[in-house]
């Protein structure tokens, strides 16, 4: 795949996105949207950061951390595996400091564990972070099972003009009055132009996408396939699980 893109502008940008849907909508039944995570920072956040033209895509423009997730989805459609993708900027928890503000609609989002990096070709792009979205103010919110994985670039470009940073201003400045000072909040409150965001909701393993293991009245092992709970299943193991379910005195042979 070529890592060159076409310059572009906001406004023809934005005319690509007819274009674009109607393209997607024409793939044949089986086809997804559905981007590894080093082709998400290298062949659309990065672009988007240049002000460049993106491949066609379904990734949608906007203020993420005004919402909670269920206002989203219920405001965007989902591409076939259940997840959201989004654009965002992302502003300061602290006029001084570099902490992101997590606040979103009625609730927070939270990370969890520590950053991933991302490579391509052994070069290291970016990061990705895991959050958890809890409801109500922190620390005692409620947790959900919606998750977000947030993508940065590594080392992004300069940040946008304050013609360009008008365009998505974060909540603060709605309480000024002086244009000045709202275009110095913008510089001083803005983190990142933009950030890449994919929420998807945490499927119950025990009822879906479950590999369970079950004793029946006769004493027969019964395994029921179909799960990747433990890892993608191949043929092999399946093959395994079928000859323990014929024959469980396997189960306690040490040669096996």
């Amino acid at each position: 795949m070529s890592n060159k893109f076409e310059l572009g502008t906001t406004e023809n940008i934005n005319n690509n996105e007819e274009d674009d849907e109607e393209l997607l909508n024409s793939f044949p039944a089986g086809y997804r949207f559905k981007p590894r995570d080093d082709e998400l920072v290298l062949f659309y956040l990065k672009p988007k950061l240049l002000n460049l033209r993106l491949p066609p895509n379904r990734i949608r423009d906007v203020e993420l951390y005004h919402y909670n997730p269920q206002q989203l989805i219920e405001k965007y459609e989902s591409y076939g595996e259940e997840e959201w993708y989004f654009f965002t900027p992302r502003d300061k928890k602290y006029r001084n400091g570099l902490r992101p503000n997590r606040t979103a609609g009625d609730g927070y989002w939270k990370a969890t564990g520590a950053d991933k990096i991302l490579r391509s070709e052994s070069h290291e792009i970016g990061y990705r972070k895991a959050l958890v979205f809890y409801k109500g103010k922190p620390p005692k919110g409620e947790k959900t099972d919606w998750m977000m994985h947030e993508f940065r670039l590594k080392d992004p470009p300069a940040k946008l003009s304050q013609d360009e940073m008008r365009a998505f201003p974060p909540n603060s400045v709605n309480t000024l009055s002086s244009p000045r000072s709202k275009e110095t909040t913008l510089r001083q409150l803005r983190l990142d132009d933009w950030i890449l965001c994919k929420i998807y909701q945490k499927s119950d393993k025990s009822t879906k996408n479950s590999a369970l293991i079950s004793d029946n009245p006769q004493g027969v092992v019964s395994f029921e396939y179909g799960s990747d709970e433990f890892g993608e299943m191949d043929d092999n193991l399946y093959c395994d699980y079928l000859m323990f379910d014929h024959n469980p005195s396997l189960l306690l042979d040490d040669n096996f």
